[in-house]
């Protein structure tokens, strides 16, 4: 076993080292999204599938729409203005933070006095119709422990929604009061199992004190491959050169040294190493699909161990003006509330939404007790009052509506709007935009030469997606067959390191104490 385990542990390693490499890189960086999110890259250096073309990749979440017939555009692309056909796009990002993370912009609302509110996920900015300035100094003004992933305006008020909170305030929106929603109808203090394993993974499970293990152990992973790499290509000179009678102290040091470290780190690390590769496997199907909807109770301590019954729920809000009611989209679903003081009320015939949240939610203009509601799960149109849904395109009703569905990417959503002259339009996630009457307007070059953020480069590098192009088909299977090899490394490093080199050394000390 242990000559087994020596040779594949080797050359397992030198085949995987590349992606395992890859792997701690990209791991590190994705724990601090906020401190890198003016770093970028240009989309045109990234396989054609990254690329924008018709609309599609989030470039577009919604539209709202302004004075005259002027529409603002806002998604992952950023903020732009055109007319009511989508021609002449300008864009519309003055005075926003660098970088595309802080302009991938979630939602925008306009008061009753004409003043644009926008979020992205660490920036409020705020603009005047007229204006062409954004401002992002209101954003200090809310203390968020969590991304910003909403905003809305009724009245004079402003809703900002972050995933734990609702910030409340009024003209002139200088002062946000933190509103904590009161616990649902039959609450269990039950958190998401894919959400504990995620948070293993990354350690903020355990605070900025377990990120920053990981990212000790994202490091302690890079040198165990940089070592292996030397154990395995300094071995071949120092070989050749013992047969030729040459000495070669350098090569000799150097192989030790790595050698020592190489077992040294593994030993220490082995524990870590193995909840961080475990937990990875399940942050992706197949593993995935079990655990994605399993209910847990939180670990005492950790921070998932929250008083707030919304903590790392929330997603969007919208008021129902005809039941004069708030809907409220959440992790668990959705639910309706009179006011915020009101304990809130689970819908329970809602339509599909994927795991990773609502894209649209829009009212129907032709209908206001209707609205329309697009993920990654399809799109739909949802009457909550009489607790009916019924596909967008087909008009074919929901036979079971429920407030869970499974990620299709047939019909991926990631926006809508209904501001320009085309009629309503759907924007797929990969086909891009689908309108209900004439074709859509071709995308300005200007927009197609985009950017895409940093971080979410890295996530796609973490994830496998990146490598689909020369993968294809496999690439849904990388993560697991990757956790798979990870471990047998893992394992088979340090049960070599124990039945060898420990028994060699001590061994070793045993002669030493005899003689």
């Amino acid at each position: 076993m242990v000559r087994f385990f020596t040779k594949y542990h080797k050359w397992i390693g030198l085949f995987f080292t590349f992606f395992i490499v890859m792997f701690a890189f990209s791991g590190i960086f994705l724990n601090h999204r906020k401190a890198i999110a003016e770093w970028d890259i240009p989309r045109k250096v990234l396989p054609s599938g990254y690329r924008y073309v018709n609309w599609n990749n989030g470039a577009v979440s919604g539209t709202v729409r302004l004075d005259g017939n002027r529409v603002l555009l806002y998604g992952n692309s950023g903020v732009w203005v055109a007319d009511t056909l989508c021609k002449n796009v300008l864009p519309f990002t003055g005075g926003m933070r660098q970088g595309a993370d802080n302009r991938n912009i979630r939602a925008v609302a306009k008061t009753s006095r004409g003043e644009l509110f926008a979020v992205s996920p660490f920036a409020i900015y705020r603009s005047s119709v007229e204006g062409e300035q954004w401002s992002d100094a209101i954003t200090p003004k809310i203390a968020a422990s969590h991304a910003f992933v909403d905003v809305q305006a009724q009245g004079d008020s402003l809703l900002v929604m972050t995933r734990s909170h609702i910030h409340l305030a009024v003209y002139p929106y200088d002062v946000f009061e933190e509103i904590e929603l009161p616990q649902p109808e039959n609450f269990a203090r039950k958190v998401s199992l894919f959400r504990t394993f995620w948070l293993f993974h990354s350690g903020e499970i355990f605070g900025i004190p377990g990120k920053l293990l990981v990212d000790i152990v994202g490091v302690i992973v890079i040198i165990l491959c940089i070592t292996g790499l030397v154990l395995f290509f300094f071995k071949i000179p120092i070989k050749r050169n013992r047969r030729r009678g040459k000495n070669s102290p350098l090569l000799r040091q150097t192989n030790r040294f790595s050698l020592k470290w190489h077992n040294r780190l593994g030993n220490l690390f082995f524990a870590a190493l193995l909840i961080v590769f475990a937990t990875g496997m399940f942050l992706r199907p197949p593993l995935l699909i079990p655990i994605v909807r399993k209910q847990v109770s939180p670990l005492p301590g950790s921070t998932l161990d929250s008083p707030n019954p919304w903590h790392d729920k929330l997603r969007r809000l919208r008021y129902d003006a005809p039941n004069h009611c708030w809907l409220l989209s959440t992790t668990d679903g959705f639910y309706t509330l009179s006011s915020f003081e009101e304990q809130p009320r689970k819908v329970q015939a809602a339509p599909p939404v994927s795991v990773m949240g609502v894209n649209v939610w829009e009212q129907n203009r032709h209908n206001p007790e209707e609205w329309i509601i697009g993920s990654f799960s399809g799109i739909y149109r949802w009457n909550p009052a009489q607790g009916k849904s019924s596909d967008y395109f087909t008009g074919k009703p929901v036979a079971s509506p429920r407030s869970g569905g499974r990620p299709t990417f047939d019909d991926a959503v990631s926006g809508f709007s209904a501001d320009f002259a085309q009629g309503e339009v759907v924007f797929d996630y990969k086909r891009g935009a689908i309108a209900a009457q004439n074709p859509f307007e071709p995308m300005p070059e200007q927009i197609r030469e985009g950017r895409m953020s940093f971080w979410n480069f890295c996530l796609e590098l973490h994830v496998g997606r990146l490598y689909y192009t020369f993968m294809r088909g496999f690439s849904d299977w990388f993560i697991f067959v990757s956790g798979l090899l990870a471990l047998f490394i893992t394992v088979s490093g340090y049960v070599v390191y124990r039945k060898k080199f420990r028994k060699r050394k001590t061994h070793g000390q045993s002669k030493d104490a005899q003689r």
